[in-house]
């Protein structure tokens, strides 16, 4: 009857919603939902991106990874929710890869080029304000630094995934209109 001010995590455990770990726990959701929209925003499969298929399915990864982060905020001991190093290799392996894709940028980026891109601009900037979280919540109840790592790295992933949006469609636009 009503709403409760506690909420149980994956253990039964009652926890005050005004605890950090909810506060990160909604905020990693939230960074969940806006990567669904930039992998449903990219995923047409009559797109032109040639790149659309190997994003999508990072993407898909990635959400996966929050989920598995937020589990393990909700049950730290539980073995299949610990991060690894392999974890962020995958995530290094596939920035180095939009990196050298993309040319070298010599001045900041003005968020907006397209839809698509800022969009994902929108998203980094909620991947860096879930680290945030994290991180204060790790000060309270210490967990798995490869989540913390993850996240902090999923920002600059999100920003070249942005760039290679923006690259993209800025070419595309220009073929079509012969600028």
């Amino acid at each position: 009857m009503g709403n409760s001010s506690e909420t149980s995590d994956l253990n039964g455990k009652k926890i005050l919603k005004s605890d950090i770990l909810i506060h990160f726990m909604g905020t990693a959701d939230e960074l969940n939902a806006h990567l669904g929209l930039v992998k449903a925003m990219i995923s047409n499969e009559d797109a032109w991106q040639v790149s659309w298929h190997q994003s999508v399915n990072f993407l898909e990864k990635t959400q996966r990874n929050i989920m598995k982060i937020m589990s393990h905020v909700s049950d730290a001991e539980n073995p299949k929710f610990q991060f690894t190093y392999n974890d962020v290799a995958e995530l290094e392996k596939e920035i180095k890869r939009l990196m050298d894709a993309l040319p070298k940028q010599k001045t900041f980026s003005v968020p907006g080029k397209n839809i698509i891109e800022a969009q994902v601009q929108i998203t980094r900037t909620v991947a860096r304000r879930t680290e945030r979280v994290f991180v204060s919540a790790n000060e309270d109840c210490p967990m798995n630094e490869f989540a913390g790592v993850y996240l902090n790295r999923l920002s600059d992933y999100l920003y070249f995934l942005s760039q290679q949006e923006s690259l993209i469609n800025v070419n595309f636009i220009n073929q079509i209109t012969g600028i």
